[in-house]
């Protein structure tokens, strides 16, 4: 893998990697996109598509990076990936679809819907399934999901057996908590009203009449045409197979395929009637939570900052999303990769500067020192001069790690003159040398410096 990627870098630095042209079209900065685009699959190791269009005039729709590491096949447009919590933003519009048509009203129980579950969730209403607001928590609260429950295939019934065994966090509506076990059981009522798959009814109810021919749900034993492989970066910034994990627990919380230019009918939809009423769109977004400068509503996300807009991310093993739509504006930005724990939001806010014309300064590249460095003498405990806070430097396989605080461990790498520099997070290491041993460090990051002593034994 390492050879390809090599490979692959080489190309890309020789201008062969990105599959559209770089003039500017409309009013945005096509030509920073593109450099932003390479240098965040330089940097960060981003490997996707990212879309920009004004209603339906796509300005800006660029790949970079591989479908599959394995076959060496570079990214087309139109790839698909699976899209993982922007699930929610259907399901929560299929919600409101069942109440415009009668079928449910948000304010009724949950359990009026879903008879085998616990009498003691029966205080939950569909809304505060909708808002994460039901004191559910979110899938860890499972018992051993992540090692054992997230790779098995899940009936319906397990499904809710598994629910009953939980406790609530809170009493209903009296607090906010992110929760996608919430949304399955939103999908479960939507089930129940229309006596049909979850499945047959996002065809029937979007996907059909806003012709997403290129979207679906996942199926692991379904071969779905142009589906990008997944990969997962590690903390030595490397890639590996993303592990498996069953999505039958995802149900109408994160079990979606699409591609970029479906979401694109899936936001424009909301730019107009040719879905929904006027009065349905107020009811989508009409706040129902808030915390701090956002709130969300029926599976979208509302952020009252400048340029105000709709969004929600996803991330599953393999995939990192991002869907947001300005609607005031009728813009949408897109970015969807194959590649797992990408800082995605951060990612899609720096696209937002660029797109609006804000201040914005693109990644800079730094070179690696080939100088032989004896990456020993750096490791021990930073302690911070203001804060306590510690900050761990280790040599792993002859390669320096920093691991500040609970934060997983990132991998630095030395630009010479005893400073290093990481990649995914972006900060500049200096290390203080007195006597030929190290006796501290300064930290560089987003314009703050950050001075540490060295804890001595």
């Amino acid at each position: 893998m390492n050879s390809i990627k090599t490979l692959y870098i080489i190309s890309l630095l020789l201008g062969l990697s990105l599959t559209a042209n770089s003039q500017t079209k409309g009013f945005i900065d096509s030509k920073k996109l593109e450099t932003y685009l390479n240098a965040i699959h330089l940097k960060e190791g981003f490997n996707g598509e990212i879309l920009v269009a004004k209603g339906k005039n796509i300005l800006f729709q660029q790949t970079v990076g591989l479908a599959s590491y394995e076959n060496n096949l570079k990214l087309k447009k139109d790839a698909k990936y699976r899209i993982a919590s922007i699930t929610k933003t259907f399901t929560g519009t299929l919600i409101a679809i069942a109440q415009e048509e009668g079928k449910l009203n948000i304010q009724d129980k949950a359990i009026d819907y879903i008879s085998a579950v616990s009498p003691k969730f029966k205080d939950i209403t569909i809304e505060q399934l909708l808002s994460h607001t039901s004191g559910l928590p979110h899938n860890e609260g499972i018992k051993d999901y992540w090692h054992i429950k997230s790779k098995l295939q899940m009936t319906p019934e397990q499904f809710i057996t598994e629910i009953n065994t939980l406790d609530l966090l809170f009493e209903p509506g009296s607090q906010m908590h992110y929760s996608s076990l919430g949304y399955h059981l939103l999908a479960t009522i939507l089930e129940s009203v229309y006596n049909s798959s979850f499945e047959n009814i996002l065809k029937d109810k979007i996907l059909t009449k806003l012709q997403m021919t290129e979207t679906g749900i996942v199926d692991d034993l379904k071969i779905i045409p142009q589906l990008t492989s997944g990969y997962h970066l590690v903390t030595d910034d490397s890639l590996v197979a993303a592990p498996y994990r069953n999505y039958s627990m995802l149900k109408g919380a994160g079990d979606m395929y699409s591609t970029t230019t479906d979401l694109l009918k899936w936001n424009n939809s909301f730019f107009s009637n040719t879905l929904l009423s006027e009065k349905t769109k107020a009811n989508i977004f009409t706040q129902q939570t808030k915390k701090n400068s956002e709130s969300y509503n029926y599976g979208w996300y509302k952020s009252s900052s400048v340029p105000k807009k709709q969004y929600h991310g996803g991330g599953t093993w393999g995939y990192s999303t991002y869907n947001s739509m300005y609607r005031n504006k009728q813009i949408s930005i897109i970015i969807l990769s194959n590649i797992s724990t990408l800082p995605i939001s951060s990612i899609a806010s720096d696209v937002e500067k660029i797109v609006f014309g804000q201040p914005f300064r693109i990644p800079s590249i730094e070179k690696i020192s080939e100088k032989s460095v004896n990456l020993e003498m750096y490791s021990g405990s930073f302690i911070s001069e203001t804060s306590k806070m510690v900050l761990i430097i280790k040599n792993v396989e002859n390669s320096l790690y920093a691991k500040l605080g609970n934060n997983p461990p990132f991998k630095i790498y030395p630009k010479g003159n005893h400073q290093f520099f990481g990649k995914k997070i972006e900060i500049e290491i200096t290390f203080q040398i007195d006597n030929d041993l190290v006796s501290g460090l300064m930290a560089e990051r987003m314009g703050k410096t950050f001075n540490f002593k060295k804890e001595t034994k």
